[in-house]
């Protein structure tokens, strides 16, 4: 699903980087490293975390907020 904003840039700094919102996420995870040290496939890593909120969006740049999210 994207999210298009309702802007093309923020209006306080004119930045057209985009944008980000603030979440909270609970959960564990499992790391898995080989016995010779080295990293393993974690591309699963964040898939079981529970996230809450992302209502509203904030500049990348400027990090001021820009609107509200659906």
């Amino acid at each position: 699903m994207k999210n298009i904003a309702p802007i093309k840039e923020c209006p306080h700094c004119g930045s057209d980087e985009g944008y980000y919102t603030k979440m909270q996420v609970t959960g564990s995870v499992r790391y898995h490293i080989g016995f010779d040290g080295s990293e393993r496939d974690n591309g699963d890593m964040y898939e079981h975390l529970t996230h809450k909120g992302g209502k509203v969006a904030y500049c990348s740049d400027c990090k001021k907020k820009l609107f509200k999210l659906n």
